[in-house]
């Protein structure tokens, strides 16, 4: 995942743009989501006893966790139509909160 802009790293010399280099530098199929306008910690927890977030918007928080439950059920072969789906919804909406590529 990459949230545009405004990512901050502790890469500082590498900027945003070292969090794809997963996607664009490895081999073999993948995804990304890039989330417009989401902050580096969105939502969850990211240490232990730590709950603190840079990114409160729900519907992007929502929106990630529908996305991630689909292409893991996609990934372990449990449901082969959820991803293409959430894939679908996201690309077609009027207002979609990211884009996701895929190879």
């Amino acid at each position: 995942m990459l949230a545009e802009a405004k990512s901050p790293s502790v890469i500082w010399w590498k900027g945003p743009d070292w969090f794809t280099d997963p996607y664009f530098l490895s081999p073999g199929s993948k995804s990304l989501l890039t989330l417009f306008g989401a902050e580096h910690i969105l939502g969850g927890i990211s240490g232990y006893n730590v709950a603190e977030t840079t990114d409160e918007n729900p519907e992007r928080d929502a929106l990630l966790q529908q996305l991630t439950w689909s292409y893991l059920r996609d990934a372990l072969n449990l449901d082969d139509s959820s991803w293409l789906a959430a894939r679908k919804d996201l690309e077609e909406g009027a207002n979609p909160l990211g884009r996701i590529e895929s190879k």
